[in-house]
């Protein structure tokens, strides 16, 4: 990745980018609430500063300066972003269909709540890699849950 790329890429959390003696560090302010994988970490020098705003945390990504070990930094730093953003949006997802259903909830009769089915077959699909193989068959899917009311259908 080159060095403009990545800056176009992640300026909204990138603080500061300095130079220290033959180290580069990349100063990068995430929300607190964030994680940092040590998957995504593992040959990465980092430093956690302290931060003036509560709500945000400071850390400093820290390599010598070369270009492949920059290059390390720098992805790692963009799957740390994009790892959490996901997150954000999966848990604003979450909350939109746990309101749907409170909808569903609140406007229908408890008999016919009772009737309510969730695919199973489906949403194992969405809890599994989708490269992973279940009982002998791909799980791949369209990220669809059907909702079903009304009597249990047979499953081809």
């Amino acid at each position: 990745m080159t060095y403009y790329n990545f800056i176009k890429k992640d300026k909204n959390y990138l603080k500061s980018v300095r130079f220290i003696k033959d180290h580069v560090s990349f100063d990068m302010c995430f929300p607190k609430d964030w994680e940092v994988m040590g998957e995504y970490v593992k040959n990465v020098d980092m430093i956690e500063n302290e931060s003036n705003d509560t709500s945000k945390k400071i850390i400093s990504f820290v390599t010598e300066i070369n270009e492949e070990k920059v290059n390390v930094v720098e992805d790692s730093i963009s799957k740390i972003i994009k790892y959490n953003i996901e997150k954000e949006e999966k848990e604003k997802l979450f909350r939109h269909k746990v309101q749907e259903l409170k909808e569903i909830f609140s406007k229908q009769k408890l008999n016919e709540l009772k009737t309510l089915k969730f695919d199973v077959d489906d949403i194992s699909s969405l809890l599994n890699d989708t490269n992973e193989k279940v009982n002998g068959r791909d799980t791949e899917g369209d990220g669809k849950v059907e909702i079903r009311e009304g009597k249990e259908q047979e499953q081809s």
